[in-house]
């Protein structure tokens, strides 16, 4: 026995180098090349579909939140409109608030020139020539605006007592 043996206990074969089969590592590389030839558009194609029902659930539940956000919206306009309506006013302002029709001598009418409130029965009594009042410019044409009737919202509100006038305002 060498020295080298003793030593380190037995190591026989020691230097024994196998030597590689290159038939069999090429084989290997060929299988393993066209296993993954093969895996690889199959893993792409398993993601594409799981990807696919991914979004085709999304898809479907946005179509359902758009669904009932319509749905929603028909329910607020119908509302609106039942709650718009001049009748539903009319009696809410009769029997829950107590209004009536306005006094004949509440009602005033009015027109709108540039954007400003113009009564025309105050202006005729004060006897303004072409309906203006005093410090009114002339510039505005005499038939600027329709006159309106103010008789309150939906024709039953009474108006405001004004300032001065010694009546209560309700």
């Amino acid at each position: 026995m060498n020295r080298r043996s003793a030593r380190t206990g037995i190591q026989m074969n020691a230097r024994l180098v196998r030597e590689r089969d290159r038939a069999r590592a090429r084989e290997l590389r060929r299988f393993v090349i066209y296993g993954a030839v093969i895996v690889a558009p199959l893993l792409a194609y398993v993601w594409q579909r799981v990807d696919f029902i991914r979004v085709s659930y999304e898809v479907e539940s946005l179509q359902k939140a758009r669904q009932a956000e319509t749905e929603r919206q028909k329910q607020l306009a119908l509302e609106r409109s039942y709650l718009l309506a001049p009748d539903r006013i009319e009696k809410v302002a009769r029997k829950q608030l107590g209004l009536g029709d306005p006094a004949p001598e509440n009602v005033r009418r009015v027109r709108v020139i540039d954007g400003r409130i113009d009564e025309i029965g105050a202006q005729a009594r004060r006897g303004a020539p072409g309906g203006r009042g005093a410090g009114e410019p002339d510039d505005a044409p005499a038939g600027a605006a329709a006159p309106l009737a103010l008789a309150g919202v939906a024709g039953g509100i009474p108006p405001l007592a004004g300032p001065g006038t010694g009546e209560d305002r309700r």
